[in-house]
């Protein structure tokens, strides 16, 4: 049989379609009928799950602390009587909040014009359309609490801008001005201690650029911490979405790591300096943190004790974190880790001090993310409470 050179055009272009997708059927008959209309083609009904395709990394997301609203993160508030997180807060506790402050729901980019909701049917902790809106894409600097504005052109930019404190050396220094600025060993009822909030990994890691640390006059310290090229964004050594740390990728160049150990990362070092001054130049970089941060709690509870009269301890997991130790042991228990029993004795070489010790303690990470500037605040630290009275003096090697 002889058929016109058309419908054989049209046959094997069908035939063409269906081997490919498996889904279009065109009737062997009505292609041949020359003179029939065209027949539309027919397809199968798709599934939902061919209508809905599947969320990237949402199982990844739902592991993780953002999404856990039963955390304290979001359920902080849930004692007040609207149980709504005010706009200081609701900026990084809340999904609302982060996209208030970035303006990406209309309102004034740069801050937070309301309360907003933590209510686990609607809030969904930090979910997804907080980092993945056009608004967040397109960021390109990050503004630290010290008021520098930081120049970020990499996805970076939405982490830091929830990671970078809430203070820096600015408000400390404002804190002791507003406080009458009393001498540098006078405790005043007008101090009181200042934070720097959560885990701030990009204060830290911007060191001396965006001064996240309480920087003494008359020191340099250490600016931008680079790594590599292989790891040089917040998502080259922490997952995106389940914020765990990348230990495998670490493993890659230090022989010390080992892939699925976390706590083997305090094991890197790249100085020979001994900067703790124990003598010991073979261990890792974490535990030379670790020494001078003890000494510095150290110097803390001997400046109280010596200086101010009255002795101070320290609570990680207890608001506004120093407190009077009324038994003096040397530590706060529960019945002490309440807020009427706060430290009140500040002077402010005490509340210099102090703020170091919370900014290297709460930034779990900062051997890693800027080790040169951890060291530098510690240092510094010890060294002007003894010039104080404290009665430990500072030992090792201040780094560059």
């Amino acid at each position: 049989m002889h058929f016109p050179a058309r419908i054989l055009v049209t046959f094997a272009a069908v035939a063409g379609i269906a081997a490919w997708s498996g889904m279009v059927r065109l009737p062997f008959t009505q292609a041949l009928a020359q003179d029939q209309a065209p027949v539309a083609p027919v397809f199968e009904v798709p599934t939902p799950s061919t209508l809905v395709p599947a969320v990237p990394n949402l199982d990844a997301w739902r592991s993780s602390a953002h999404a856990d609203i039963t955390r304290e993160a979001f359920r902080h508030w849930d004692h007040e009587d609207d149980k709504m997180i005010p706009e200081m807060c609701s900026k990084c506790h809340s999904t609302a909040g982060f996209m208030d402050y970035l303006g990406a729901d209309g309102s004034a980019a740069g801050t937070v014009d309301t309360k907003h909701s933590p209510d686990p049917a609607t809030a969904m902790g930090i979910s997804c359309m907080a980092c993945h809106n056009d608004v967040a894409r397109s960021m390109t600097s990050v503004t630290f609490p010290s008021g520098v504005q930081q120049e970020v052109l990499t996805a970076d930019a939405r982490c830091m801008t929830c990671h970078g404190g809430r203070a820096s050396t600015v408000q400390v220094k404002q804190a002791i001005t507003e406080a009458g600025t009393p001498a540098e060993d006078t405790p005043s009822p007008d101090l009181a201690f200042v934070n720097i909030h959560y885990r701030p990994s990009a204060a830290g890691r911007f060191g001396g650029e965006v001064h996240g640390g309480f920087e003494y006059d008359g020191k340099d310290y250490a600016g931008y911490y680079f790594h590599d090229q292989a790891s040089r964004l917040c998502t080259d050594c922490h997952s995106p979405h389940k914020l765990v740390v990348k230990v495998s990728t670490c493993s890659e160049c230090h022989r010390e790591v080992v892939a699925g150990d976390k706590a083997s990362l305090r094991m890197i070092r790249t100085s020979k300096i001994d900067f703790d001054g124990n003598g010991n130049v073979q261990e890792g970089i974490h535990f030379e943190v670790e020494a001078l941060r003890t000494r510095l709690l150290d110097a803390i509870k001997g400046y109280g004790k010596a200086v101010t009269g009255t002795e101070i301890a320290y609570h990680p997991n207890a608001y506004p974190y120093f407190f009077q130790d009324t038994d003096g042991n040397g530590t706060i228990d529960e019945a002490e880790a309440k807020y009427p029993n706060r430290y009140q004795s500040w002077t402010p070489r005490h509340l210099k001090a102090a703020y170091n010790y919370q900014f290297v303690t709460v930034q779990v990470g900062a051997y890693t993310h800027n080790p040169r500037y951890a060291l530098q605040l510690l240092y510094d630290s010890i060294a002007d409470l003894a010039e104080g009275g404290s009665g430990v003096e500072v030992i090792g090697t201040r780094p560059d």
